[in-house]
């Protein structure tokens, strides 16, 4: 249990805000897609950097943006985080927005694989994540399962079979890992790397 503000947070709150976070995290990232798919450069890098200078903005608790989504942002950050609100979501666009000025067109494996894999990943991993890995006691085997099986039926839609089953093992095994990177902002670019390797 842990306290966020006055009220107390039991076991199963902290679990319905994990899927109310991934869920977000899923649509969230995943709108990515429209303007990398349909946008003009130009357009589709003006508004990355919109969006990251808002969500700077708002990592920062710069007025009015942070009164502005302070009722957003209290409804899904995790207690570890009141101090720099939305700074993961920070990390996910950035890493985004590096893979698309690198990769272009093949940012969006980057986009498919941080929202799906990293969203069912962290839910299954909170729901019904038993089996802690030997190399990170904070991820289970059910989560990493989830982020494998879930990428690669999502990259499935745009990739051979062969690419998909690579890049989901290897964005798996990446987000297992504890570095000292935000997985957020490793995984869209490692994605979309290797998409252009093969």
């Amino acid at each position: 249990m842990f306290t966020r503000g006055l009220r107390r947070c039991s076991v199963r709150e902290d679990k319905d805000l994990e899927v109310r976070r991934q869920l977000f995290h899923l649509i969230a990232i995943s709108l990515w897609l429209v303007p990398i798919v349909y946008f003009p450069r130009w357009l589709t890098l003006f508004i990355f950097l919109l969006v990251i200078l808002l969500n700077a903005l708002l990592v920062l608790k710069v007025e009015p943006v942070h009164r502005f989504f302070n009722p957003l942002v209290e409804s899904l950050e995790r207690e570890k985080n009141v101090d720099k609100p939305s700074v993961q979501a920070l990390y996910a666009n950035l890493g985004v927005f590096l893979s698309f000025l690198v990769f272009d067109a093949l940012s969006v494996v980057g986009v498919v694989v941080l929202a799906v894999g990293d969203s069912f990943s962290t839910i299954v991993g909170k729901l019904r994540g038993r089996n802690k890995l030997p190399w990170n006691e904070n991820k289970s085997f059910e989560g990493t399962l989830a982020f494998f099986l879930s990428s690669y039926c999502a990259l499935l839609f745009i990739l051979p079979y062969g690419e998909a089953i690579l890049i989901a093992n290897l964005c798996a095994l990446l987000e297992s890992v504890d570095t000292q990177i935000d997985d957020n902002l490793l995984i869209p670019i490692t994605a979309s790397a290797v998409a252009y390797l093969v």
